[in-house]
């Protein structure tokens, strides 16, 4: 792995990240509407934390289910008109959402597939897109690259308060799903204008053996290994964590749509905060200690709505929250941009990916179960003493020493 250079300007008259940026950037902003919408809607729907627990334990099946073949096929085919295809997918999906709520009596039936599929078709265009910009970008670059694309979905959620002053102006949550399909329009438009005339399709004997290849290529790379082997277990605490923080504050603080909006943009800030901070720290720390550093603070802040349960209270931690929680990522999915090489990138995306979300349906599905059993303070509490168990391993690993 190399070391890690600047942000110089060349980044940004690169043609190609131009383009994936600025097409990222009607992704991000859909995908925050949505993210914002689908739980208050479900909520307004049936008014239980157990229906929104299996609402996003569905939205992560696709990575558990999925994400091994959509890493092979995005290694194999060409990635533009496969980006293309999957923001097509998410319009018609959203549609079939919208005509779902406005004329079924029952329409979770058909929202909970259209929620698979929704994050289905993300998953498959966000792998790409980090596919090109391992192409399109040195070595050198990968860890800015992968910070600015970070900072994108955080600079969405600190418009949460307008966004979700914006769905309260919809005289129903379900019509916000015409904005989301015009929103993917034009990022499908923008992507009209990628040049990847060097973008070639990696063409592998089978599917078998391509995904045989890219477990080869990962179970290599121990440090990896063990990385992913934490990620499963954080990404299913934090999002334990935040779906059920949106319940506290809609059914225990009472808090409505646009409050609800001020703690996204709360952690939207945050998350820009670390974007743009995060390779000075890196450079300074290391990625290993700043990973297991910021693993370890976001457990902490887990106990923030129990100590400090109020709007107020729930803004600083999802403040902080995002601030400590984006380095964790960045550090992921640079280490993963860096360590390995293109013709494997999309599997070893698609290998991880899977894994990363393998224990998260589990834990959101019965979180709701937990909460009503044991309340929310020992369910935050939990989360949090797992989160730092995972820091303190990490700690004693070989992660430890990656630069």
């Amino acid at each position: 792995m190399q070391s890690i250079t600047e942000d110089r300007p060349k980044l940004w008259t690169n043609p190609t990240f131009f383009t994936l940026f600025s097409s990222a950037m009607f992704v991000a902003f859909g995908q925050q509407i949505y993210n914002l919408a689908l739980p208050l809607l479900v909520y307004d729907l049936t008014q239980s934390s157990q229906m929104m627990g299996w609402m996003r334990a569905t939205e992560f099946l696709p990575n558990l289910l999925l994400a091994l073949f959509i890493g092979v096929w995005v290694d194999r085919f060409e990635k533009k008109h496969w980006s293309q295809a999957m923001l097509a997918g998410q319009i018609v999906t959203i549609m079939v959402s919208y005509a779902a709520v406005s004329w079924l009596s029952q329409p979770l039936w058909l929202l909970f597939p259209c929620a698979f599929l929704m994050t289905a078709f993300n998953y498959g265009y966000s792998n790409a897109r980090m596919a090109i910009l391992k192409l399109a970008l040195p070595q050198s670059q990968q860890n800015i690259a992968t910070a600015r694309m970070s900072s994108l979905y955080s600079l969405m959620e600190t418009v949460g308060p307008v966004l979700s002053g914006a769905l309260l102006l919809f005289s129903q949550l379900h019509q916000a799903f015409l904005l989301l399909a015009l929103i993917w329009l034009l990022a499908f438009w923008q992507l009209n204008r990628l040049d990847i005339a060097s973008v070639k399709a990696e063409q592998t004997a089978s599917l078998r053996h391509a995904l045989a290849e890219g477990w080869r290529v990962f179970i290599q790379d121990r440090r990896m290994v063990l990385i992913t082997l934490a990620v499963m277990v954080i990404n299913t605490t934090d999002s334990v964590f935040w779906i059920q923080a949106i319940f506290f504050a809609k059914d225990r603080l009472a808090l409505s749509a646009i409050e609800v909006g001020y703690m996204v943009a709360a952690s939207g800030v945050g998350g820009v905060i670390a974007a743009f901070i995060a390779d000075k720290i890196r450079r300074r720390f290391g990625l290993g200690l700043l990973l297991i550093a910021s693993i370890a603070l976001s457990a902490l802040c887990f106990a923030g709505p129990v100590l400090w349960p109020s709007a107020i209270g729930l803004m600083a931690t999802f403040f902080l929250l995002s601030l400590v929680g984006l380095f964790s990522n960045i550090c992921i999915w640079s280490y993963r941009q860096e360590a390995f090489s293109q013709q494997h990138l999309g599997r070893i995306a698609g290998i991880t990916g899977s894994l990363f979300k393998l224990l998260m349906p589990i834990g959101l599905a019965t979180s709701g179960y937990w909460v009503a059993r044991y309340g929310i303070g020992p369910v935050f509490y939990g989360c949090l003493a797992v989160q730092l168990g995972v820091a303190v391993l990490l700690l004693m690993s070989r992660v430890r020493s990656i630069k």
